[in-house]
């Protein structure tokens, strides 16, 4: 039923989603969703985990990798080359998982599981704590636009060349904002720990 419930989220999104739609693409019956996970909302809460808790874990190593301060290239780039690691870690294929990532993204951290709005927010907090308050919208226009991409474009026969246009995007973007704040001695770099 994860399975079934994780593609029919992909590819409508979880408020389109039913009890009836996972158990008829599962061939279950509708009371095994809640005898297995509780509700609905169980169910769904499960799909955001299993996407998210690998994907979380692989941003901040990726992050930690580059070191103590790493450059705007060097945070982008953990934070978007995640997504291939993350989906091989679970076994899943990368147009689904980073489809459904890009889904889970666009979900304000109130509407995820208890447990991943924490890591969501340590992700945020590690790649984030460094910015200015100036560059902080500019960082959640990245992220919704690069949800977006991933929910659009996930199953491009190309993914690997968008992932690279997504880290050059973010570098010039967010670097740029950070080098042109006045007064700013950080030289470009968007965090420096």
């Amino acid at each position: 039923m994860l399975d079934a419930a994780e593609r029919l989220v992909a590819v409508k999104g979880f408020d389109s989603v039913s009890i009836r739609d996972v158990t008829g693409a599962a061939k279950a019956n509708v009371a095994a969703v809640n005898y297995h996970f509780g509700s609905r909302e169980g169910l769904l809460a499960l799909v955001m985990t299993h996407i998210l808790e690998p994907l979380c874990a692989e941003r901040i190593a990726l992050l930690e990798a580059a070191g103590k301060q790493p450059s705007v290239e060097d945070a982008v780039a953990a934070y978007i080359n995640a997504l291939a690691p993350a989906a091989a870690r679970i076994g899943m294929d990368e147009p689904l998982f980073f489809r459904l990532a890009g889904r889970i993204l666009c979900l304000p951290d109130e509407a995820l599981p208890e447990a991943m709005e924490h890591a969501r927010r340590e992700v945020a907090r590690r790649f984030m704590a460094p910015l200015a308050k100036e560059l902080a919208a500019d960082w959640a226009f990245f992220e919704a636009a690069l949800a977006q991409s991933l929910v659009a474009e996930a199953n491009s026969k190309n993914i690997a060349a968008l992932m690279d246009r997504w880290v050059a995007f973010g570098v010039r973007g967010l670097g740029t904002s950070a080098a042109d704040k006045p007064g700013d001695d950080s030289q470009g770099l968007l965090f420096a720990f």
